[in-house]
């Protein structure tokens, strides 16, 4: 499994899904990076990651239970998330805890102030979307 132990998320039941041709959506969704302003000699960070490591906490995906998780995290220079906080809850510990643990495995090209890399702190949503299923609401 590429070294990654599973979480209790549905990434193979999303494939299984996606093969079956269901259409629920079953990731999470990023939102875009804010970062206060900085001047402008300043390079926002680039994400790395080509998957994104987040994944739909099973009690709540089977509970139905969607949300957004707005997280403040801190991105090194080395452009590893080294610290990550809830700034917004979902409401719902599983999804706010599937968030953190996904960012903390975000990799970013990091932030530059001219061609020095700076560390920064950055918002960050991660929305858990919940499609209708079988025509249900």
């Amino acid at each position: 499994m590429n070294g990654r132990r599973n979480r209790g998320g549905l990434g193979l039941c999303a494939l299984a899904a996606l093969l079956a041709g269901c259409s629920e959506t079953m990731r999470p969704v990023l939102g875009g990076l804010a970062v206060g302003d900085q001047g402008s000699a300043f390079h926002m960070p680039t994400l790395l990651n080509e998957q994104l490591p987040f994944e739909y906490p099973r009690d709540a995906w089977a509970s139905r239970i969607g949300g957004e998780t707005v997280l403040r995290i801190r991105i090194s220079t080395a452009g590893a998330v080294d610290s990550v906080a809830v700034q917004k809850t979902s409401g719902h510990r599983s999804l706010d805890s599937a968030a953190v643990a996904g960012a903390r495995e975000l990799r970013y090209k990091p932030a530059r102030q001219g061609e020095r890399p700076v560390p920064v702190w950055a918002t960050l949503p991660v929305r858990y979307p919940m499609a209708e299923r079988n025509g249900e609401p």
